[in-house]
């Protein structure tokens, strides 16, 4: 009896600890949701890539530098599903970019929307369930 208690509390121990890195990794923590940007740039690299793809951008600051912008997206999965192609955007296109911007002044951003030089538009939807401002 004493090891079949045991070994129960072992394995919902253990089923916990599985559950763990999947409540970890879906956090919008370090985040600003109480500010949306949008900015035109030029799209610099685009990576397809579980958990999270990625668009990295340059665009111009109010004094004229080039910043370079790191954005995630939802997953390569979910993009298709909004209607994302895996070469919806190539490095050199213009875009303009809605998001969410890192806190502490960090250039990356999350939550996007993109859209195109010739209008089409591209949505990620990337943490905007949690946002705490309701913005999306």
């Amino acid at each position: 009896m004493r090891s079949a208690l045991l070994t129960s509390c072992a394995l919902l121990l253990g089923l916990l600890m599985l559950g763990v890195p999947a409540v970890a990794h879906h956090g919008v923590q370090g985040y600003d949701h109480t500010k949306k940007l949008t900015m035109k740039g030029t799209v610099a690299e685009v990576v397809w890539a579980n958990p999270h793809a990625q668009v990295y951008f340059d665009a111009k600051d109010a004094s004229g530098q080039v910043i370079h912008w790191g954005l995630e997206l939802n997953s390569p999965g979910n993009l298709i599903r909004l209607g994302w192609e895996r070469l919806s955007l190539k490095a050199g296109e213009q875009v303009e970019a809605s998001f969410f911007p890192g806190e502490n002044g960090k250039h990356v951003g999350i939550c996007i929307d993109i859209t195109k030089a010739d209008g089409t538009k591209l949505r990620s939807q990337q943490g905007c369930g949690n946002n705490p401002a309701g913005n999306q």
